[in-house]
């Protein structure tokens, strides 16, 4: 079955960024680079029309920086087990309101009634409470300090195990007065 989503794939500083992979490569044999999902699966569109649909209700939206300072644990019903995610302090408002302002016509078929939506990069699933949550205090004892930037979105198509890319979409720039 072929499902559309809608990723930002941040950019970072060198160092964070190596740091988030490797992270997320050993907790969940993810070896893809950190993405906050602001669409999840669930319209039912041709990939083009969802594409133009994406890129029309991001027009006047401008990059969102970001800083990560602390990990969660966060309960998924569906899988029956918890994530552990990375939770933006500065930029959790403008990420959320990108997320609501993508979500009209087909696409709002992708909303979960079933949880709210946090803006977030996952670092690992754990069917373990006891184990999510020890990840999670072991990382927010370091003092997490990562910057990001969201400047384009992605409109992926996967199918089974294979992801495309379908569309890039780059978020307007600010001018000299915004």
């Amino acid at each position: 079955m072929e499902v559309l989503e809608v990723v930002a794939r941040p950019q970072f500083h060198k160092a964070e960024l190596a740091w988030l992979t490797d992270i997320r490569r050993k907790r969940t044999g993810n070896p893809g680079p950190p993405k906050f999902t602001l669409v999840f699966p669930g319209a039912q569109m041709p990939p083009k029309a969802f594409a133009e649909l994406v890129a029309a209700q991001v027009k006047g939206v401008a990059p969102i920086r970001f800083h990560l300072r602390c990990a969660l644990v966060a309960p998924e019903p569906a899988v029956g087990g918890f994530h552990v995610f990375l939770i933006p302090d500065e930029g959790f408002g403008a990420i959320a309101r990108l997320h609501d302002r993508l979500h009209v016509g087909p696409i709002e078929a992708a909303l979960r009634p079933d949880m709210p939506y946090l803006p977030h990069i996952t670092v690992t699933t754990d069917h373990d409470y006891a184990a999510a949550r020890k990840t999670a205090a072991a990382i927010n004892a370091r003092d997490l300090s990562i910057t990001g930037l969201i400047d384009t979105l992605q409109v992926e198509r996967r199918q089974g195990g294979v992801v495309r890319v379908v569309a890039e979409i780059p978020l307007e720039k600010a001018g000299w007065f915004g």
